[in-house]
């Protein structure tokens, strides 16, 4: 009897899914700024995909309020490379992404939520 099965049990635990594909509206130059973090809602995705054109600080919470430490927080560089961030849960039921401008005078972050 040939076996039909794509994955094995434990290599099916490994394999990412996603019942959505939503793209977003870009977060053009100066909506993202130094000194004051943009929140984007990430309640109810597993991943966010994005893409900048300058250096961002970023972090997760669940109040899209507190500040961030650019000397402290992560932060992904700017140029042609897609980002792809698993957004956590067991931060609360709304989950924030926070995003400031790490330097320069513009930028602009494409993403796309799943």
């Amino acid at each position: 009897m040939a076996n039909l099965q794509r994955h094995r049990a434990h290599e099916s635990l490994n394999t990412d899914t996603a019942a959505v594909w939503d793209v977003q509206t870009t977060l053009a130059s100066g909506t993202i700024v130094d000194n004051s973090a943009d929140a984007i809602n990430v309640s109810g995705y597993h991943t966010i995909h994005l893409m900048t054109d300058n250096d961002i600080v970023f972090s997760f919470n669940k109040t899209g309020t507190d500040t961030l430490d650019a000397s402290n927080d992560l932060y992904l560089m700017g140029g042609d490379t897609i980002y792809s961030l698993k957004i956590p849960t067991g931060i609360g039921d709304t989950v924030y992404l926070l995003l400031e401008r790490k330097g320069g005078t513009s930028c602009t972050v494409r993403y796309v939520l799943s």
